[in-house]
């Protein structure tokens, strides 16, 4: 039986008097890559912002590795191994991408053990080696969300909450972030992806939610949703 590392239930989350989610209920196995898909309005970030506590639930729970996470600071919830990359990376331009790097280990204070994982980090994207000494803001658009994913690698996390990685990068681009993807999940990582580009993500996924308007309206594994004809007419591009 697979263990479950995140419990989602009955998540209703506001913005004002905006109901953004209404009773979302899913899980993420240990060792799975879980996507969500949907349209703009769907609910996927902010799904990914209240597992993180960034935009706390008013009702329902997020329990990580059994333990309810809705009392605890967003800055305890990195200690505990999960790590969120957000939409538009937002990385810290005015730093070097070394700076940003160390910023990302700030709960770390065994020095080897940051250059150790910052060394790992350049083994995935060895372009950052290269422009470690750049200033982030003069990175591609590219480079700075293998930068942002980098950055979360150095608590070295369980989980990793990613949202819309390939947003606004050429198809090379979003090839190198998806091959990441796999490979970090190969490598132990368990991974819940936002994503707008649903083939890509489907294709890596072993299991997918379709979102619509804050609820569920589809599940599946990633080759049963990529296969569906209401997901392949609605999110697929097909006619």
């Amino acid at each position: 039986m697979s263990e479950v590392m995140l419990e989602i239930n009955d998540l209703h989350t506001y913005y004002g008097q905006i109901h953004a989610l209404k009773g979302l209920t899913f899980t993420v196995n240990k060792g799975e890559i879980v996507c969500l898909i949907g349209g703009n309005g769907a609910g996927k970030t902010t799904t990914l912002r209240t597992i993180s506590m960034l935009k706390p639930p008013k009702q329902g729970y997020v329990k990580y590795k059994g333990q309810n996470l809705n009392s605890v600071a967003p800055h305890e919830i990195v200690t505990k191994g999960l790590a969120h990359v957000p939409e538009g990376r937002r990385i810290f331009p005015r730093l070097t991408v070394k700076e940003n790097l160390e910023l990302g280990a700030y709960t770390v204070k065994d020095r080897n053990l940051i250059t150790k994982r910052m060394q790992q980090g350049f083994e995935i994207f060895p372009r950052l080696r290269e422009r470690q000494s750049q200033l982030g803001g003069t990175l591609s658009g590219g480079e700075q969300q293998m930068l942002a994913f980098a950055r979360a690698l150095m608590i070295d996390p369980e989980l990793i909450l990613l949202d819309e990685p390939s947003m606004g990068l050429s198809p090379l681009f979003v090839e190198t972030i998806f091959d990441s993807v796999v490979a970090l999940n190969k490598a132990g990582k368990t991974i819940l992806l936002v994503e707008q580009n649903a083939l890509m993500a489907l294709g890596i996924s072993n299991r997918g939610y379709v979102l619509q308007t804050g609820e569920i309206v589809l599940q599946g594994t990633g080759e049963d949703l990529k296969n569906n004809e209401a997901v392949r007419k609605k999110y697929l591009g097909e006619d």
